[in-house]
């Protein structure tokens, strides 16, 4: 019955946090729906989605966000609750795009 809750729940995340995609291509990028959550979600959803994928999973997340996945006050607040030390946030270089 576990493995049936889990499933439910993760759905659920992804389809909330990543709703432009179907919840099997979210479920695809993990690290990207739990900088959703870290960005956008609710206490209840963190704490389920930590339950479903642990600390360590959003710290990854953290250390690997792309340019413009986490607004700044998120990017500071989800290092020092984790104890990360903290690091620039990700830029967009749209000149690089251009060249």
């Amino acid at each position: 019955m576990r493995a049936k809750q889990q499933k439910d729940e993760r759905q659920r995340l992804a389809r909330r946090y990543v709703w432009w995609q179907e919840p099997g291509a979210a479920l695809g990028d993990v690290p990207r729906l739990l900088c959703q959550i870290m960005a956008f979600g609710t206490a209840r959803d963190y704490v389920a989605a930590r339950r479903e994928w642990g600390e360590a999973a959003f710290k990854d997340a953290l250390r690997t966000a792309r340019p413009g996945a986490l607004d700044e006050r998120s990017w500071v607040f989800w290092h020092r609750q984790f104890g990360l030390p903290e690091r620039a946030l990700p830029k967009r270089h749209f000149d690089d795009a251009l060249s």
